[in-house]
């Protein structure tokens, strides 16, 4: 699942430094597209050496890899059972996998049994079919003709399908079995937010100071700029026309997490003009159509990850009593938002060149249309 949120590099240029942190620092940045998850991975960060960058970078570089490997669900790699290994042994037997997995997986299922199953990874057979579709509509998309759309017989047959009772995890034997030969695991909604997670814990570990990572868009920040200022991050205008501009620019003075959901990246058009996007709500099995884009902003890019799946899903006022309760159950992880809509309604929410925003309140003091 592409998660677009950009970062915008004319802010986090090194301003206003202390003389000695222009002394002992230099902004570097780099980027790869050959670490997988069909993405483009950025890595900006201050350090003392070029060559100390470059070491961090092919840490970032490697680690971006070895993830890739592990939650691939398309792909098979030599000595390696992953996501894709599960899902072929399903209903045969179980897969015995890298711990990371199980974490991952059972991550997951805590955030789909906290979102009332707004968000899950085991909807994978009713995503395989709403796949198919859409790169079928695409390419007749671009023949001028419409895609097509799944009937919801066919949605609600594979839909008996999903369910985290097809699950069965043993932490001791470190196996994954889906007790079904139809169940099917679809993590795209979570395994670039781990990863990206993972990877800026790893460099922390190392030692780096000052850092952002971008999985694709999942944007997780190391501290702040090495003078102390906050890094600055862009909410990307949800526009199908304008690629990369932002509607509001964050900067937030600690490590933290920033992973938006939208629907204008990955769609097609149906029947009557109707937009197809890949964010299919679980309880409809249809593309949710509440919001244009939905960020959240929290520590860990994980929970990033997966809760913008699960707040782009529910209605505003859902979202609003979903974050509420979340955030007095998880004190140290509480989680922000940004909800985006096309045109000018509602009236309250904030108006900006075509698209109207609004966000949790403890968000607006670190954001730039806020300070307006």
């Amino acid at each position: 699942m592409k998660k677009i949120l950009i970062i915008c590099l004319t802010l986090v240029l090194l301003t206003g430094c202390t003389t000695g942190a222009k002394d002992t620092y230099t902004k570097y940045e780099s980027r790869s597209s050959e670490v997988g998850f069909d993405t483009l991975v950025t890595f900006l960060a201050y350090t003392k050496t070029e060559k100390e960058f470059d070491a961090y970078f092919e840490t970032v570089k490697q680690e971006f890899i070895h993830y890739n490997s592990l939650f691939d669900r398309y792909n098979d790699y030599e000595g390696i059972n992953n996501i894709k290994t599960i899902n072929d042994q399903a209903g045969i037997a179980p897969v015995k996998v890298d711990p990371e997995i199980i974490e991952m997986i059972e991550i997951a299922k805590e955030y789909s049994e906290l979102s009332n199953g707004y968000f899950d990874i085991t909807l994978g057979a009713v995503l395989d079919i709403w796949h198919e579709y859409r790169e079928e509509g695409i390419v007749l998309n671009s023949e001028d003709e419409y895609g097509k759309v799944p009937t919801m017989d066919m949605l609600k047959e594979a839909e008996q399908y999903t369910g985290w009772q097809f699950v069965e995890i043993d932490k001791e034997a470190s196996t994954v079995y889906l007790n079904h030969t139809r169940a099917k695991l679809d993590v795209g909604a979570i395994a670039k937010g781990y990863a990206t997670e993972k990877v800026a814990l790893r460099l922390e570990k190392d030692g780096i100071e000052y850092a952002v990572v971008s999985g694709g868009g999942n944007v997780r920040t190391i501290n702040t700029k090495a003078d102390g200022t906050p890094w600055a991050i862009g909410v990307e205008k949800p526009s199908l026309i304008v690629k990369g501009e932002s509607l509001d620019i964050f900067s937030i003075p600690t490590s933290t997490s920033i992973v938006t959901s939208g629907d204008y990246q990955r769609y097609y058009i149906g029947p009557d003009d109707v937009r197809y996007s890949h964010l299919i709500d679980p309880h409809t099995l249809m593309p949710a159509t509440n919001f244009q884009s939905v960020t959240i902003i929290t520590p860990d890019s994980g929970a990033a990850d997966a809760l913008s799946t699960a707040v782009y899903m529910m209605s505003y006022d859902e979202a609003q009593e979903f974050i509420k309760k979340f955030n007095d159950a998880h004190p140290d992880q509480k989680i922000d938002a940004v909800w985006v809509l096309e045109g000018d309604e509602p009236k309250d929410w904030q108006h900006v060149d075509g698209f109207s925003l609004t966000m949790t309140e403890t968000l607006k003091q670190y954001s730039k249309l806020n300070k307006q």
